[in-house]
């Protein structure tokens, strides 16, 4: 089951770099559209970290890194991956510069089986290139397939306040109309899966997140070891 937490993004950053484990001889890449707070928050903690700003929104066509084999102990990406084109050749990417004895760490939205079938909507009407938020099976399934095998989960549910979340939409309107329909939640309107409420006077919301620490396979396929499934 996810565990719950309540905070800031400063609060979350600090959760997944921890869950990053780095290392001062790590020699890092991260991987971001925009800005990227992860690679901030990692820089003063590992040997080197270099950023990939893969541009303001999503290309056509799969990532291709310019660096070569296993040219780095940790690869990194949050809330990156499941926006690109190919997420499957992205991850195969990430694993190919990444060193056999390294490791890729993801921070995706997840599905559970308590999700609300709504909830993919606030997100797409927020930010177009959304797609969907896969079930965590399929998410862990995606990086097995690819060539890693997952070492350590942390499922969370996340409650956080709103206004960060509503900032980064396309349009201030769309912004004021996801605020509107949260609000008339809150009030008793329609469920979006949101579960928003008022917190010491400003709006927060839940969103569930996966981080996912995986290592490189080598021509093996993962093991889906912390599901048992089979």
């Amino acid at each position: 089951m996810p565990s719950t937490a309540v905070g800031t993004l400063s609060t979350f950053l600090t959760r997944l770099a921890d869950f990053a484990e780095p290392r001062p001889h790590d020699e890092a890449l991260d991987l971001c559209y925009g800005s990227s707070p992860l690679a901030s928050a990692l820089t003063p903690r590992v040997g080197r970290l270099t950023s990939v700003e893969l541009g303001a929104v999503p290309e056509p066509g799969p990532v291709e890194l310019p660096y070569a084999d296993a040219a780095f102990s940790l690869v990194t990406a949050r809330f990156t991956l499941l926006r690109m084109t190919d997420p499957a050749a992205a991850l195969r990417e990430m694993l190919r510069v990444c060193h056999s004895s390294g490791r890729i760490v993801l921070a995706e939205l997840a599905r559970t089986n308590c999700s609300s079938d709504h909830r993919d909507a606030l997100e797409r009407v927020r930010d177009p290139s959304f797609r969907s938020t896969p079930p965590i099976g399929d998410l862990i399934g995606m990086v097995e397939s690819a060539g890693a095998r997952i070492t350590r989960l942390d499922l969370l549910t996340v409650e956080r306040p709103a206004e960060p979340w509503l900032a980064a939409a396309c349009d201030p309107r769309i912004a004021e109309r996801l605020r509107e329909v949260l609000l008339a939640e809150v009030d008793g309107g329609p469920k979006t899966g949101a579960k928003p409420r008022i917190i010491g006077g400003e709006l927060w919301f839940t969103q569930t997140w996966a981080h996912l620490a995986a290592v490189p396979v080598r021509g093996v396929r993962g093991v889906r070891e912390l599901t048992g499934r089979r």
